[in-house]
């Protein structure tokens, strides 16, 4: 059989047709089963959940967006739109962090914040906010709260120095480890719903004046309660905030994101560790989480880090995501 002759064989195989005329990276199908749980969710209690009907289009547009972004690059498609098929991740995972908040409240209205400090007190014998505050200093106020305001930006750091440098199968790895994890932790969310600290332990209403810092401070926390449901100005934020403590999505990210830096031997591995340990340290001191919020986060990490190279790998002998998706962003 001629050369040829081979070749259109091959392509006649449906899977490797199907590889050609599809580009899936592992972020797509992890970001579509997310989609999927929410929706599913949202359809089979749809007269409960607020606004569902916003949130079934918009998981309808994002499904569209990524099958066309997956089949473009599949058929050759220009440059831009296969950093597109990469750039939509961020937003999105956003999007998705927001959506999960209408559906918490009808599926596990309970809240679990007296068993977090509960867990808290037994580990420690005292409430490690509490003992924490013998430290606040409006300068270390300011920069805790500012590291902590990093939080999105510091993957976003690491992924543009691996770009700027071509380590696109790095950013690659970094990219689907990232979006398991924060997927994963929006669903754990489910399981143990609580507000924080600032609300049970201490008088949210009192946090600017006992943990004053110097300019930047109230813009911060301005954008974290905004970030976190609570509107301006209401008398009863308790009730408008997310529950969306356990685990510490920022302890659990943060470690993902600085221990793939680590074993990437990432030039920025140093910064991120640096203000990555000061982000964690700012989610007690600042009153967002209790401890044990951070164990079960740290934990988390340490089962995406595991699992994640495992699940792409089945992903990939099965044929359903691009096996050298650095590939397609380096032509």
């Amino acid at each position: 059989m001629s050369t040829p002759e081979v070749a259109s064989q091959v392509y006649r195989t449906p899977i490797v047709r199907a590889q050609y005329r599809w580009k899936w990276y592992a972020h797509d199908i992890y970001t579509l089963a997310l989609v999927g749980v929410y929706s599913t969710i949202g359809i089979a209690l749809y007269p409960k959940v607020e606004r569902a009907s916003l949130w079934l289009l918009l998981n309808g547009l994002i499904v569209m967006l990524i099958a066309a972004l997956a089949w473009a690059e599949g058929h050759w498609a220009p440059r831009w739109i296969r950093l597109l098929h990469w750039l939509y991740l961020p937003p999105v995972i956003y999007l998705m962090y927001q959506q999960v908040h209408a559906y918490i409240p009808v599926v596990n209205p309970q809240l679990y914040d007296e068993l977090l400090i509960a867990w808290d007190y037994a580990l420690f014998g005292t409430h490690p906010t509490h003992w924490i505050a013998r430290f606040a200093h409006p300068l270390l106020t300011e920069y805790l709260q500012t590291t902590y305001m990093l939080f999105y930006f510091l993957p976003l750091i690491h992924a543009a120095e691996l770009f700027t440098r071509g380590r696109l199968k790095a950013v690659s790895v970094l990219a689907r480890s990232m979006a398991l994890g924060f997927y994963v932790s929006y669903l754990c969310y489910f399981a143990l719903p609580a507000i924080g600290p600032r609300f049970t332990l201490h008088d949210f209403h009192q946090l600017d004046a006992e943990l004053p810092g110097l300019y930047l401070t109230p813009v911060w926390r301005a954008y974290v309660n905004a970030g976190g449901g609570i509107p301006d100005g209401v008398p009863n934020p308790e009730d408008w905030v997310h529950r969306d403590c356990m685990p510490s999505g920022h302890t659990m990210m943060t470690l993902i994101n600085t221990v793939l830096a680590f074993r990437f031997r990432s030039r920025t591995r140093w910064l991120l560790a640096g203000l990555g340990g000061s982000l964690i340290v700012a989610t007690v001191y600042l009153r967002y989480h209790y401890v044990v919020d951070l164990i079960a986060g740290a934990l988390c990490a340490l089962c995406i880090l595991w699992l994640e190279p495992r699940l792409y790998r089945l992903l990939a002998r099965r044929g359903l995501v691009q096996k050298a998706a650095h590939d397609g962003m380096a032509r």
